[in-house]
């Protein structure tokens, strides 16, 4: 990595960050569908992709005066519904008081729901030295092979066939300005992805993957290289990717790399039918 990471603004709380993570997440969702201003938060639908949970998901829910939590969950129901898909996860609003989320939260659980819990990991210092990168990659911007694209979509992490629904949404998101990924390859195959979503002067690193033939031999150290060399050549004041606390693999790399845990994101998702 030859580009310097700016320093990490010192005067940002981890409440303002986690905030600023959540954002990003909307930005996100804003591959899929237009957002939509309900009383109780922000409805991202996309019957076409109803099958993907960040197409079809409510965003900094919030109780507004005078709505229980049965009637916010009538009104997202009648929402989605009326779309031709239904609501796939629930985030509660970061900013929001307790009195406006909790009893939201408290209803979900009672239908069933279950609570999923991801790391927000912030980088809060640059890498203590250089990162050294496996040999014998290519790396392309993804957009330059949509053929290789779609090949590494087709892949599940557990290296099964992916739904067609996660395929269109894994293209989707190469049409955004705002998202700019590589790809890696080995002997003309595709192994690895990962790419950056840009809001303002934040970056998130997303959609790291690693083909499971490829796994654990510096492919995904050499991945995030290239990550931290695209946010550092955009001037990035705030630099976040998540993760799920049990990844074993990740963690470690993450943390060399100077990221730290400053929190988790936690949405709420319907039982299984």
């Amino acid at each position: 990595m030859s580009l310097p990471i700016l320093p990490s603004s010192a005067s940002a709380s981890p409440e303002t960050l986690i905030r600023l993570f959540h954002q990003t997440e909307r930005l996100f969702s804003e591959h899929f569908a237009e957002p939509v201003q309900l009383d109780v938060g922000t409805a991202i639908c996309n019957p076409s992709l109803s099958k993907i949970r960040k197409a079809n998901r409510m965003l900094d829910v919030e109780l507004a005066e005078g709505i229980t939590a049965q009637q916010a969950m009538q009104l997202v129901t009648s929402h989605f519904a009326e779309q031709g898909c239904a609501c796939k996860s629930w985030i509660m609003n970061p900013s929001a008081s307790p009195e406006k989320t909790v009893p939201m939260v408290e209803h979900l659980l009672s239908l069933g729901y279950s609570r999923n819990s991801t790391d927000i990991q912030y980088l809060h210092r640059a890498p203590a030295r250089s990162v050294r990168e496996v040999a014998g990659l290519t790396i392309i911007p993804a957009r330059a092979s949509y053929r290789h694209a779609r090949e590494l979509a087709s892949i599940t992490r557990s290296g099964a066939p992916s739904d067609p629904q996660a395929i269109d949404a894994a293209m989707a998101s190469l049409d955004d300005p705002h998202y700019e990924s590589l790809i890696a390859l080995r002997d003309g195959l595709p192994i690895a992805r990962a790419g950056v979503l840009t809001m303002g002067e934040v970056g998130q690193i997303v959609n790291l993957f690693v083909i499971p033939s490829a796994r654990r031999q510096g492919v995904g150290r050499t991945m995030m290289s290239r990550m931290l060399e695209i946010c550092a050549r955009s001037l990035f004041k705030h630099i976040f990717l998540s993760c799920d606390a049990d990844n074993a693999a990740a963690i470690p790399l993450y943390k060399e790399l100077g990221f730290k845990k400053i929190g988790e994101i936690i949405d709420y998702r319907p039982p299984v039918a």
